[in-house]
């Protein structure tokens, strides 16, 4: 039995890498396309110079790991110097995972070929991503499915056959290194821009940190095996792919618009046509369905983290606690709906790659400059002189890529205020409308009206002024307002917090919540574990008034969230479901004269958690009933009463109730 607080280390290191991968090499299938545009035949020294900064910031966070064993990122390592520093920092990672969701998920529908097309206004492969974005949230309604290891398959097979059209590349790289140009023939500060158009490549790098809460021992060992053979594939073959692309032919690359203005081809669909060119046309449609099932996949694992960070900023106090609410899937509802709504709304209103791209950049370059800026200058923290210097060094370059973003991508400093903004007014929201503040009435109408002021003025300058310049002094200004209000009520905070338990694994509390006696001693436990099944209770009952047993009800409340750090679980307190069971309960028991107990737990594994109570309590029998969900639902979410019929000790008997 896990102890209160503790979370399951469950992830090895060839768990961890490919799901880093799908993250963090995903980018490949879209920044090869838009170094093209930004940088044409000079694009490989732009890939290059960007492979070195991964290698930096991939060594940087194997130190993240290896001090923040219980959670790496962004929001949970600012915590320790600055409580809204983590929260604008884990705003700026919901607004990555939007745009990753976003252009993911376009991106999977430019491999599939579906381009060029409108209905009316809308071209069709943006309707096409927001609908399947739309459609993925409508089945994480039911919590995630059993994809994981689809996930692993389809990483490892983008592996291969990335690996297939590098070798075949090989022998043309002498011949495309004789076509790449100077990276400077545009001068420095045009470079510079080119350099910082394909930092997106970066993104994913946070998912690594935000796994060690759940890595296997020790984590520093877990994450370097992690994390190393990820980098170096991408390093190398980014680098080759990159020289590959120099040698393809102009009309492959570059095309004429109707009005006659140069335009660029296959941005969105580079590697496709390497593979094309290189390997073959059969190859590359192959290769391109992989492709796009790992884009998916990406969106899938966007969506999954959009809805971990605001539950965990929910169960901080940081966020209204409707955003921690579960459906009994044990899947927050209102998280997953604006974590599915937005970026469904974000791809029709950028339908294109290179304006997600800049959405996309100012997330990643903020979470990245922060978690390694909090680090770097933490003093409490056992770094290493030249570990420091190099962390400090690397946040000043990763701060000034920020400042360039937001000078030459103004729809990216709009979307990343706008973020800022509703996300800094809801913390503040949060505290006015808690009544454990210790505030008056007007201060508490005070603080509303400003958080709502702030988006309305926010959204309004948006619309009406755009993305010009004159509108970012008025919407920067709202966001030091909001952000220093949200400052000075930290002084409150201190009464909504109490100390950080972690995510529990098995059933918490591990005492029960009640015994209550009955009529007669008891001389065997039935335990039951349910939700409320009104059938399973009765049949329970019975069987206990049989046997002369004590009834002990289980109540899991399935939690299916991961939090990207520790974090407070749901209380029985919170959860009305249970209360209203547990009490009905109380009475049938009492008027039958059937001895109680009662036990509240919070799970992600169902199954161990009903196999790891049962143990601790000392069943005799354990109760379940059936369901009528039909082999699909079972296929992907797992069937409980085999998982648990599986392990269930020969000490304790299993019956199955229809």
């Amino acid at each position: 039995m896990l102890g209160t607080g503790e979370r399951p280390r469950e992830l090895r290191w060839y768990h961890a890498g490919p799901m880093l991968f799908g993250d963090w090499g995903t980018s490949r299938l879209y920044v090869l396309g838009l170094a093209f545009m930004f940088t044409q035949r000079s694009s490989f020294w732009f890939v290059a110079a960007m492979c070195v900064l991964m290698v930096g910031v991939g060594w940087s966070y194997e130190i993240i790991c290896r001090l923040f064993p219980d959670g790496g990122g962004v929001y949970s390592s600012a915590k320790h110097r600055s409580q809204l520093l983590a929260v604008v920092g884990g705003l700026l990672l919901c607004a990555d995972y939007v745009v990753t969701a976003s252009m993911s998920c376009l991106d999977a529908f430019h491999y599939l070929g579906v381009t060029g097309i409108s209905i009316g206004p809308i071209p069709v492969d943006a309707l096409a991503a927001a609908i399947t974005i739309l459609a993925i949230g409508g089945l994480n309604y039911f919590g995630p499915t059993k994809m994981g290891t689809v996930a692993m398959v389809v990483a490892i097979l983008t592996v291969m056959f990335t690996l297939v059209i590098g070798f075949f590349c090989l022998p043309s790289l002498g011949i495309a290194f004789q076509k790449v140009e100077s990276p400077f023939r545009h001068g420095v500060w045009h470079s510079w821009i080119g350099f910082t158009e394909i930092v997106l490549a970066l993104s994913g790098v946070e998912a690594i940190a935000n796994m060690t809460g759940i890595m296997v021992q020790p984590v520093e060992k877990t994450a370097r095996k992690a994390i190393m053979p990820v980098l170096i594939e991408i390093v190398i073959l980014n680098l080759i792919l990159a020289l590959a692309m120099t040698a393809l032919p102009d009309d492959l690359l570059k095309g004429v618009d109707a009005n006659g203005k140069e335009t660029f081809l296959h941005t969105g669909d580079m590697l496709k046509q390497i593979a094309i060119h290189y390997v073959g046309p059969g190859f590359a449609a192959v290769a391109s369905v992989v492709f796009a099932a790992l884009l998916l996949s990406a969106v899938n694992t966007a969506l999954a983290d959009l809805v971990s960070i605001q539950f965990m900023l929910s169960r901080d106090k940081e966020l209204p606690h409707a955003l921690a609410g579960l459906n009994r899937f044990g899947m927050p509802v209102l998280p997953l709906a604006i974590g599915t709504a937005i970026p469904a709304l974000v791809v029709l209103l950028f339908p294109d790659l290179e304006k997600l791209a800049g959405l996309y950049a100012i997330g990643v370059v903020g979470a990245i400059s922060i978690n390694l800026g909090t680090t770097s200058t933490n003093f409490k923290l056992e770094l290493k002189k030249p570990e420091r210097a190099f962390m400090f060094g690397l946040t000043i370059v990763m701060i000034l890529i920020g400042l360039t973003i937001v000078t030459e991508k103004p729809a990216a400093r709009s979307f990343a205020l706008i973020v800022l903004v509703a996300g800094l007014s809801g913390r503040l929201a949060t505290i006015a409308t808690n009544k454990a503040v210790p505030l008056s009435k007007n201060s508490r109408i005070g603080y509303i009206t400003i958080a709502i002021t702030a988006i309305g003025a926010e959204l309004g300058i948006a619309l009406t002024m755009g993305d010009d310049w004159r509108a970012f002094i008025p919407s920067s200004i709202i966001a030091v307002i909001v952000g220093y209000v949200s400052y000075t009520t930290q002084k409150y905070r201190a009464v909504l917090f109490e100390p950080h338990a972690g995510e529990p694994s098995a059933a918490v509390p591990a005492k029960p919540k009640m015994i209550q006696p009955g009529a007669y001693t008891s001389k065997e436990r039935i335990m039951v574990a349910t939700t409320g099944n009104p059938k399973l209770l009765e049949f329970a009952l019975k069987e206990c008034k049989m046997r002369q047993a004590e009834l002990d009800i289980l109540f899991i409340r399935h939690l299916v969230v991961m939090p990207m750090g520790p974090t407070n679980a749901p209380t029985l307190d919170e959860d009305e479901q249970a209360l209203e069971l547990f009490e009905r309960m109380r009475g049938k028991t009492k008027e039958a004269g059937v001895p109680l107990r009662l036990l509240y737990g919070v799970a992600r594994d169902i199954p161990e958690a009903i196999l790891d109570m049962a143990m601790t309590h000392g069943a005799d029998l354990l109760l379940l009933g059936t369901t009528r969900r039909g082999t699909l639902w079972k296929a992907m979410k797992g069937d409980v009463i085999q998982a648990v019929a599986e392990q269930l000790p020969e000490s304790v008997g299993l019956l199955i109730h229809a």
